[in-house]
């Protein structure tokens, strides 16, 4: 019997061992397969998800064996809004003489376009248009005389000359003294238009269009053998008492010889008024030593220039340029205010390049449009105007990314600027890089530290911050909250970086920080604010209220910046900070 039961059991074991071993071996002739395992992975895949369809997948059987029925699992890809297709449905712009065709980005998969964010241009340029009677100097044929009107040129959208002319204004005439006011230049402002080329931007403004406006610039110290340079002139719109106002704003670029000094005045020769005659010291913009001061948010209350006067003839002889961070004035839409904060200095704007980007007051508050655009002449990328514009411009080894913080999608930039932005940062080989932008990233005061106020600087940190410490930014200049502050370096995820600092010449400079500097160097105003009682004060090497008339001087000598915090009070001008940052490796 024994020698029965063993073979018996040798049987039932391997029987056993068949049924346990399951299909995957393909030895189990009994197995049944069921497919009903919903398994999402890449060995029972059949398509892969796009951004229209999600994946398909076999059901398997518990073996592992793949089916042939599928199943979705109901997860597309994003859109991927790369493609640059050159197609009218994705024309956003339409090219004319200055710019191409500009077309939304589209999916690279199912052709889909927002028509919203993203655009480029194309590489074809729009044929000119002589269709516009503007009365500009440049486009002038014949000069009125007392028998006939002035003959000018139709011209382009561009300024660009045509063959057609038109006639403009009235024969000569004598004008008395009140008729003369209207074409009175005011409002000037110079600036560095392109530091390449040692070209100069000029703007002014008049009541009435100016008949036959140039400036007038002679190289030395008196208005002789000089040369005459047309303007552009355009129409804007602004406020006073009586409602809407029409005015006028004109500009002109002239290069200048480094390292001169040039005498020049504005003069509208029909009516024969003009500006005083000045004398301006041009420098030498190649130069690895300068200094430049930073000033913000020199509106005042009183609807008054006098404070900023202040400030400026401190500036003014001691300084290169003004880099503005914004809030010219307090009121941007009220032409009189500009003509109160500008015209009123003019000795000193006459003479010296402000750098200005927009701040609020600029634009959102109280609906002002277009106001830095019609008072500061910029070498700017293509863009909308009307609520700033963003720029950059270099000055020895130094490069200036003036951020619009606010033309804004979310509370950050527009994937236009930021890629702008990106693009600058990318090409850039200088020493020193600084950005400047009105809105801060990290301010001690209320805007940048109150829970109920900080949105938007929160969400330029998550945006900015991480870039700016890729890209080795020195400092960021920034304006609206009207404090003093000095950040530690900022690493790239928002982390204060310990300083190794050096004392020299009783100033303390920090030794090639690891991270960004952010600083706020008070209102060039009266509008003076204190830091927000819970800000993280951990952040700041040093948070203080500010003064009236306050600003900052930075000087470059090479690979030393010295940065000096100054407010002018009481007649004279009193040192608030000084820091600095020396560059070894």
């Amino acid at each position: 019997m024994r020698r029965f039961f063993k073979p018996f059991v040798v049987i039932l074991t391997a029987i056993t061992c068949v049924f346990s071993a399951g299909c995957k071996n393909g030895c189990n002739p009994f197995h049944f397969h069921k497919y009903n395992q919903k398994i999402t992975e890449e060995q029972y895949l059949k398509e892969k998800a796009t951004c229209q369809n999600s994946s398909v997948y076999y059901y398997s059987c518990k073996c592992g064996k793949a089916g042939e029925e599928t199943f979705k699992d109901f997860v597309t890809l994003p859109h991927d809004y790369s493609a640059k297709v050159e197609d009218e449905k994705y024309l956003k712009t339409p090219a004319n003489c200055q710019h191409g065709a500009e077309y939304f980005y589209s999916c690279t998969t199912c052709g889909l376009s927002l028509n919203l964010g993203r655009s480029f241009l194309s590489d074809v340029l729009g044929d000119h248009e002589y269709n516009l009677e503007v009365p500009d100097g440049a486009l002038i044929k014949e000069e009125a005389t007392k028998s006939s009107s002035a003959v000018y040129y139709k011209s382009c959208v561009c300024g660009a000359k045509g063959t057609e002319t038109f006639s403009y204004g009235e024969p000569l005439r004598d004008y008395n003294y009140s008729e003369k006011q209207a074409y009175r230049p005011t409002s000037l402002t110079i600036s560095l238009y392109d530091t390449q080329n040692s070209i100069y931007g000029f703007t002014f403004n008049t009541s009435s269009r100016p008949l036959r406006a140039v400036i007038q610039i002679a190289k030395g110290s008196s208005l002789t053998n000089y040369e005459e340079y047309p303007v552009h002139t355009e129409k804007a719109t602004s406020n006073d008492e009586s409602g809407i106002i029409e005015y006028y704003v004109s500009k002109v670029e002239i290069k200048l010889d480094e390292s001169s000094t040039y005498t020049y005045r504005i003069y509208d020769k029909y009516v024969d008024i003009s500006t005083a005659t000045v004398t301006l010291s041009t420098k030498d913009l190649s130069a690895n030593s300068f200094s430049f001061a930073h000033v913000s948010d020199s509106q005042s209350s009183g609807n008054t220039g006098s404070l900023f006067g202040a400030v400026l003839s401190n500036i003014v002889g001691v300084n290169d340029f003004v880099l503005h961070t914004g809030d010219v004035v307090e009121n941007s839409y009220l032409e009189n205010e500009w003509e109160n904060m500008l015209h009123d200095n003019f000795d000193y704007l006459s003479k010296i390049p402000v750098m200005a980007i927009s701040g609020n007051h600029e634009t959102t508050y109280q609906a002002g449009s277009n106001e830095t655009y019609k008072h500061f002449n910029n070498k700017i990328p293509y863009q909308s105007t009307s609520l700033g514009y963003f720029y950059s411009f270099t000055y020895g080894n130094a490069k200036f990314i003036m951020l619009n913080t606010n033309d804004l999608t979310g509370n950050r930039l527009k994937s236009n600027q930021y890629d702008w932005l990106i693009n600058e940062l990318e090409n850039n080989d200088k020493t020193w890089t600084f950005v400047a932008l009105h809105n801060p990233v990290y301010s001690p005061g209320s805007y940048g530290s109150n829970p109920e106020k900080n949105s938007i600087s929160l969400s330029l940190q998550n945006q900015l911050q991480g870039i700016f410490a890729q890209f080795n930014v020195d400092v960021v200049l920034q304006g609206h909250d009207h404090v003093i502050s000095r950040t530690h370096p900022i690493s790239s995820d928002g982390r204060v970086t310990s300083e190794t600092w050096q004392i020299d010449g009783g100033i303390s400079y920090s030794l090639n920080p690891k991270g960004v500097i952010y600083v706020m160097n008070g209102p060039a105003g009266n509008q003076t604010r204190s830091p927000y009682e819970n800000a993280g004060l951990a952040t700041y090497y040093y948070a203080k209220d500010s003064k009236i008339c306050s600003w900052a001087t930075f000087e470059i000598n090479g690979n030393v910046l010295t940065v000096t915090v100054k407010n002018y009070s009481d007649g004279s001008v009193k040192t608030y900070a000084t820091w600095g940052i020396k560059k070894t490796i």
